[in-house]
């Protein structure tokens, strides 16, 4: 893996990059399963950013739903999803969220884990968001299935964009034979916060997930007051990618034809 002073080297220059819109949970996983095979076909990088509509909790692919209170979601309009990457579970409310897919003939997907964090810390950084890149955290854990160990950002990666030793973006992984996905979310506001209020714990349980949240996580709104748009945040990645790091990015849309393939795989990733 590359030092932390030193980018990974990225023998491509050109990269596909999807604008920012919003859909509901499953099709969001449908679609970054569809631009990962498509990202094989042309190989190069597709990234794309976009939202919740509405908002959604996904849980990793390997974690039990049964701490969800799937009467409760309902009642409150919220998708509930599994991820086809590891990890746990997010509640996706105001942040800005991001997939990148690449063929593994491109870069190691350990190399593209730092990449990445790396490009969005300095983006960040250029919007005056004083972030800084740890690269020396611990593994993750094992899974086990509890309630305190049932929320994403509350565990740290190897490598981790935080403010004040506290974590501001969760990503994750999924390794197929060629290709790797990697999604994850910068948190805009505080409404991950809730997360807790989802799950068929105890109030005390809640309330112990709420402290946990709150003492290991950090949104872009309490580092600086002032709102700050998904698109801003795009908008100096791709400078980042462009003007500094010399990649060329074709931005584009999603296509209605690529929207409708998706649509047809989206069931196998909603609970509700």
């Amino acid at each position: 893996m590359a030092s932390s002073d030193n980018l990974p080297e990225f023998p491509i220059k050109y990269i596909q990059c999807i604008q920012f819109d919003r859909f509901p949970g499953s099709l969001n996983m449908a679609i970054d399963s569809l631009l990962t095979r498509a990202c094989a076909e042309i190989n190069a990088p597709i990234l794309r950013f976009y939202g919740w509509n509405p908002y959604c909790i996904s849980i990793g692919y390997h974690q039990k739903a049964n701490l969800i209170d799937f009467t409760y979601l309902k009642q409150k309009g919220i998708d509930l999803v599994r991820r086809p990457t590891g990890g746990r579970a997010i509640f996706h409310a105001n942040e800005l969220t991001y997939s990148i897919s690449c063929p593994r003939s491109i870069i190691d997907h350990k190399d593209l884990y730092y990449y990445f964090h790396k490009i969005f810390a300095d983006a960040l950084i250029s919007l005056r968001y004083q972030v800084n890149l740890k690269t020396d955290n611990d593994e993750l854990g094992g899974l086990t299935h509890k309630a305190d160990d049932f929320i994403c950002f509350t565990k740290s990666a190897q490598t981790e964009v935080q403010f004040a030793e506290k974590k501001l973006i969760g990503s994750a992984q999924k390794l197929y034979p060629e290709t790797i996905l990697q999604h994850g979310s910068i948190l805009i506001g505080k409404e991950h916060q809730r997360l807790a209020e989802f799950l068929n714990v105890s109030h005390s349980e809640k309330a112990s997930i709420v402290n946990e949240i709150k003492n290991k996580t950090i949104c872009l709104k309490e580092i600086r007051p002032e709102q700050i748009s998904q698109e801003k945040i795009i908008e100096s990645i791709i400078e980042q990618l462009e003007l500094l790091r010399g990649i060329s990015v074709n931005s584009r849309t999603l296509t209605d034809a690529e929207i409708e393939s998706a649509r047809e795989h989206d069931e196998k990733y909603t609970y509700l």
